[in-house]
């Protein structure tokens, strides 16, 4: 009775689960230069996950003869030799990137809104695009205002 209940309830919490992707998706964030995450986020993500790495190869050794099986057994233009035998590996990979949760956690507790604090204003930045604009820097994709500021004026900076 128990080990049904048991079942039951890891069947209901993978059916509650929206997928994997996004948290695929979140863990290459980890680990992204471009993010905005400091280092102290994205150096335990990178060692976790190359340390899952390493995990991951005795697996893939191990099970190479049923790997190779299965890879003869595709089509010769859907053959993904990475994929195949170093599955593991990349699983792994993914699952070690999100030893970065906790710190990007206290990252974004502590230190992104301080640094967010200090980003341009909403109505400076507008002002600045529509600077841009107007002296036309960016002449192959002009932007053209669609609602006219709040003052009544065309928009246009005033020298």
């Amino acid at each position: 009775m128990r080990a049904r209940a048991g079942a039951l309830t890891i069947l209901a919490v993978a059916l509650a689960l929206p997928g994997c992707t996004s948290v695929v998706r979140y863990g290459d964030g980890l680990v992204a230069a471009g993010t905005g995450r400091t280092l102290f986020t994205r150096l335990p993500a990178t060692v976790g996950g190359t340390a899952g790495f390493v995990v991951g190869l005795p697996i893939d050794v191990l099970v190479f003869v049923p790997a190779w099986v299965y890879f003869q057994s595709l089509p010769r233009e859907t053959r993904d030799p990475v994929s195949v035998f170093l599955f593991s590996s990349f699983v792994l990979w993914k699952v070690g990137v999100l030893v970065g949760a906790p710190f990007d956690a206290v990252e974004s507790a502590l230190w992104r809104p301080r640094r967010d604090a200090t980003d341009v204003a909403g109505a400076q930045r507008e002002a600045i695009e529509r600077d841009w604009d107007a002296r036309g820097a960016f002449p192959v994709y002009p932007v053209t205002p669609i609602v006219p500021p709040p003052d009544g004026s065309d928009g246009a900076p005033r020298p």
